[in-house]
């Protein structure tokens, strides 16, 4: 039963409006037939791109210092063709000395070369140039980024079996702050807040109030139906 009209109908336009909204945000007019939520997630994302760009950049330079440092490894595949894949990519760091036997490979290499020509492949992927990366291996640019992330993953480990900790750590932080980030954000388009100050604004802004709008709905609503909640009275002892 109805116990303020004014109050129950109030929540009820706040409830309409709201899931109105939320038909529009589910709809596919926000570009390209993305719906709302994927159109701020896409955003969110590009930002988060724009956010980490600095520090994959920052990273690629000090991968440099490790030139003239000579790594000896011994490295063991799950079988003889991805022997072949990982010697394959290996082969194009620059002075690279690369053994296979079977599903083993010995590696020798300038650890700093070998890097650079990691962090080449991962500033084009970063920058989406994923075509550089196909044209350079013969495969998927994301296949070929996760097996750098696989070969580093299994140098850091014998190198740590060599007690060679400080090459196996840095190796361990490569692979976090710029591999990971160069297959994670392929294909999503690198923006920075100083240029979307405005819809990022707007976006949280209206989060904001369209929960807060959700909330008195029910709300007024509750009021209307006579649905309050009171602090229960304190029973007198007889």
């Amino acid at each position: 039963m109805i116990r303020d009209s004014k109050a129950f109908w109030i929540g009820i336009l706040m409830l309409l409006s709201f899931c109105g909204i939320y038909i529009y945000m589910m709809s596919p007019s926000f570009g390209n037939g993305r719906n709302g939520l994927e159109f701020a997630d896409d955003m969110f994302n590009s930002i988060s791109k724009g956010s980490a760009q600095a520090v994959v950049f920052s990273e690629i330079n000090k991968a440099e210092k490790w030139r003239g440092t000579t790594v000896e490894v011994n490295l063991t595949c799950k079988d003889e063709a991805q022997a072949g894949r990982w010697a394959a990519a290996l082969q194009k760091a620059e002075g690279a000395e690369v053994k296979v036997d079977k599903a083993k490979i010995a590696l020798k290499s300038d650890l700093g070369k070998l890097l650079a020509n990691i962090s080449e492949d991962c500033k084009a992927m970063y920058e989406n140039k994923g075509d550089i990366v196909q044209a350079k291996y013969n495969t998927d640019p994301r296949d070929a980024t996760n097996r750098w992330y696989s070969i580093t993953k299994a140098i850091a480990k014998d190198l740590e079996k060599k007690q060679q900790f400080k090459e196996s750590i840095y190796l361990q932080t490569y692979q976090k702050k710029v591999i990971e980030p160069a297959y994670n954000y392929y294909g999503v388009e690198t923006k920075f807040v100083k240029d979307n100050k405005g819809i990022m604004t707007f976006m949280l802004v209206f989060y904001l109030f369209y929960t807060l709008w959700y909330g008195f709905a029910i709300y007024y609503i509750c009021i209307g139906l006579g649905i309050t909640m009171t602090k229960a009275a304190k029973k007198s002892e007889a």
